[in-house]
């Protein structure tokens, strides 16, 4: 309690008073409740543009034959041919109109 006008105790305490300040803020400025938010059901945009087109649907293909050498998972399949068969497509995405937009190589 007894001022002391030296540079030792006033960097001392600085470091107390440092010491003192929390080390994390509290909890609350982390949390925001927005159950309320959450709650609330929110309603489509009437100015949002409608789907056009067709539904796409899946095609299924004729079934593939038992071969014995075939890899344990669709990872090891696509890792053995990504190295036997460099630079071959594995995947192509197709417009609405049927042509080839995007093609996937393995390399």
């Amino acid at each position: 309690g007894v001022p002391v006008n030296s540079r030792v105790s006033s960097k001392i305490q600085q470091l107390l008073n440092t010491l003192k300040r929390p080390k994390r803020p509290p909890l609350k400025e982390f949390f925001v409740d927005d159950f309320e938010e959450l709650l609330e059901v929110q309603q489509p945009d009437p100015n949002q543009p409608k789907p056009e087109g067709n539904q796409m649907n899946v095609l299924k293909g004729e079934p593939l034959g038992v071969v014995t050498n075939w890899p344990p998972s669709l990872l090891a399949a696509l890792q053995r041919w990504g190295t036997t068969q460099p630079k071959a497509p594995c995947l192509t995405a197709l417009d609405t109109t049927g042509k080839a937009v995007y093609t996937l190589t393995y390399g």
